[in-house]
């Protein structure tokens, strides 16, 4: 989310509309103003950004949008300020090696002299107007410029810092580390962690969160500046993983512009030296590289007119990309040639400036075609056992989660496939999230993941279910390939293995769900099962171990299962087989035995229908007991058996005829010993 006020964006356009117009030419444009809230005598926007438009998490990269939908340019802030002395003879900063990928480029400005205190009424305004508090005046110019440019700085004490240098570096292991905001003990840090620190300790979580001891106060003097550039996913992974975010974090693992870097550095030092009176030190303290990627992309106007029904000239195209802050170079009749600057990313293709074109222009003012009827296809077999299974399982309490196709496999749940083995992962050539570049296995790892989330927002007895494709490698056969499963995630084994059964009688399916012992690393001992449909195998269910649960944040006791949809698709019964309401009674009998441990009831029924005629109408166990009176490896399994005949009343000898043909199967074929 983004915050800024009305006033604050309008103040580099001048377009003196109100806070609503505002509100409205940004959310038409593509940037939805979620939320409006009073600020004093300003309004303060809550903004969903788009994850490819970072450019627009700074208050200038609202302006811009404005901008370009009324037809004006930007007025940016001058940067001007004195410099005097030299910042090398003062402090310097470095990269080691080991630092270099999570942290490319790392910048430093000093200035010595600076008079801490109070920030004006206007910096204040500002700040307080989308809901931070007002700390002094050298804090509050870093949150400010964050906030403009969407680079995030920080302000370091330079006396605070141990051989008045910068060492930028990964943290060693169990590294202590006390954060300026959470934590009143020391966090400790591991060898993964990107640390900024002085020529002893680390002083700040690089990118994501300064430290205790270092931090500008109403005595210091002298301030070192810093302004860098951070790997994304290096920011996200530590992040998450020491539970630490911030609004520069926030930034930092979306990107930020490259280009902007050393611009907000000059724009922060020049607000220090106007507002603090300090003295800034001439030359920039630098270690590593930036690579702003500046592309050059035509648009002809006949493209837009193609691919959008709208007639726009080359002219007005031009005023939209001025508005935009894009480097017009060539205008003709026919087309316009453009530099594409380095906040603009998502700007790759000819095609993403027709779509910045109609967005501005107006996506309201784009004609639409004229109406026709269409018929549709109706529903196909699979489409709808899809709405069965939902809203079979939405009626048990399931939220249906839907989760990334792209997932780490560097789990051991990741690397677990309940429908086959493949020689390798399927990976993608250019992931979209370098942390997750493989194609998942299976839907289970992803519900685990979904738990965690929801675990950690307070929500610990959640139930999930998620209809997806899992991808199997494999060159050929039926291992192999895209399939679509069923994912569900419960409070137990007991919970799941009800839940798939009631999701079954919702299908009318013929065949009754039979279990089987499973055993994988990932599951508990003795707490999964293969499932079975009519003696084929078609899904797993079990209980993740502590470990695999870690590896996803998952906290206590859960069950996962997994079941191939095709399998669902085939048990479904469209109409229900209806029959007549039998006039003769029901016969109830009890038995119990001692089994070995390992017996299932799957088992135990499948042998006492095998043994009887039709005339046994269902089983139910209704107790299940182990103890040292029945013995070390044994349990006593307690079940009612029911029995009707259609056309007639079932005498006693009848009854007890079909009693002792299950009594003899049981202990011939598995061993029972029958309780008295």
């Amino acid at each position: 989310m983004m915050k800024a006020t009305a006033k604050w964006i309008d103040s580099y356009v001048g377009t003196g509309l109100s806070a609503q117009e505002i509100a409205d030419k940004l959310t038409l444009s593509g940037t939805e103003v979620e939320k409006m809230d009073d600020a004093g005598d300003d309004v303060c926007f809550t903004l969903e950004v788009t994850s490819n438009r970072t450019d627009c998490l700074s208050v200038i990269g609202l302006a811009r949008e404005l901008a370009a939908c009324v037809g004006k340019t930007v007025e940016h802030p001058k940067v001007d300020y004195k410099t005097s002395g030299k910042a090398s003879d003062v402090s310097s900063v470095e990269i080691e090696p080991d630092a270099l990928e999570a942290c490319p480029y790392y910048s430093a400005q000093v200035i010595r002299n600076v008079k801490v205190g109070p920030s004006p009424e206007w910096l204040k305004k500002r700040l307080e107007g989308i809901g931070l508090k007002p700390i002094n005046n050298v804090v509050d110019i870093t949150n400010f410029v964050l906030f403009e440019t969407g680079q995030p700085l920080h302000a370091f004490d330079l006396n605070k810092l141990s051989g008045k240098r910068i060492v930028v570096r990964m943290a060693k292991k169990d590294e202590p580390f006390r954060p300026v905001v959470g934590s009143e003990e020391p966090i400790k840090l591991d060898a993964d962690t990107l640390v900024i620190a002085d020529a002893e300790n680390p002083q700040a979580v690089g990118g994501v969160m300064g430290g205790h001891g270092s931090g500008v106060t109403e005595s210091t003097t002298d301030v070192l500046l810093e302004s860098a550039y951070f790997n994304p996913q290096s920011i996200k992974a530590t992040s998450r993983r020491h539970k630490l975010d911030s609004d520069s974090s926030y930034r930092f693992e979306r990107d930020v512009d490259q280009g902007g870097v050393l611009r907000a550095s000059r724009r922060a030092a020049q607000l220090i030296q106007e507002l603090a009176g300090g003295e800034v030190l001439e030359g920039v303290l630098e270690a590593g590289r930036l690579k702003p990627e500046v592309r050059e992309l035509e648009l002809e106007a006949l493209q837009v007119r193609r691919m959008m029904g709208i007639d726009v000239s080359t002219q007005q195209i031009e005023a939209i990309f001025r508005g935009l802050d894009l480097d017009v170079q060539k205008t003709t009749d026919v087309k316009v040639a453009v530099g594409i600057p380095s906040f603009r990313p998502d700007l790759q293709r000819g095609v993403d400036l027709v779509e910045e074109v109609a967005r501005v222009h107006g996506l309201d003012n784009v004609p639409s075609p004229l109406r026709m009827v269409v018929e549709t296809a109706k529903p196909s077999r699979r489409q709808k056992v899809r709405r069965l299974v939902r809203a079979g399982l939405q009626g048990m309490g399931f939220s249906e989660a839907l989760t990334d196709t792209f997932v780490t496999a560097a789990t051991a749940i990741g690397e677990y496939s309940p429908f086959g083995k493949g020689a390798a992962r399927l990976e993608a050539r250019n992931p979209v999230n370098a942390e997750a570049p493989s194609l998942r296995r299976n839907l289970v790892g992803s519900l685990l993941l979904a738990l965690g989330v929801n675990q950690r927002q307070g929500l610990d007895h959640v139930r999930l279910y998620e209809v997806a494709n899992v991808f199997l490698p494999g060159n050929s056969g039926a291992d192999s390939g895209e399939r679509e499963t069923l994912g569900l995630i419960g409070h137990d084994y007991f919970d799941l293995k009800g839940a798939i059964e009631s999701l079954l009688e919702t299908l009318r399916s013929p065949h009754k769900l039979e279990v089987s012992p499973f055993t994988h690393e990932v599951f508990h001992a003795g707490h999964a099962a293969e499932l079975k449909l009519n003696g084929k195998s078609v899904g797993v269910i079990g209980e993740p171990t502590k470990k695999a649960c870690a590896e996803y944040d998952v906290e206590g006791r859960c069950a996962l299962a997994e079941l191939d949809f095709n399998a669902l698709v085939e048990a479904w019964v469209p109409v229900p087989t209806m029959s007549e309401l039998s006039r003769f009674p029901t016969a109830e009998r009890d038995l119990a035995f001692v089994l070995d441990h390992g017996v299932t009831w799957a088992s135990l029924e499948a042998t006492a229908h095998a043994a009887t005629d039709d005339t046994l109408r269902g089983i139910e166990l209704f107790d299940e007991f182990t103890g040292k009176q029945i013995g070390a490896g044994k349990k006593s399994l307690a079940f009612r058996l029911y029995f009707r005949h259609d056309e007639k009343t079932l005498t006693s000898e009848e009854i007890q005829k079909q009693m002792d043909a299950v009594v003899k199967a049981v202990t011939e074929k598995l061993g029972g010993q029958l309780r008295g």
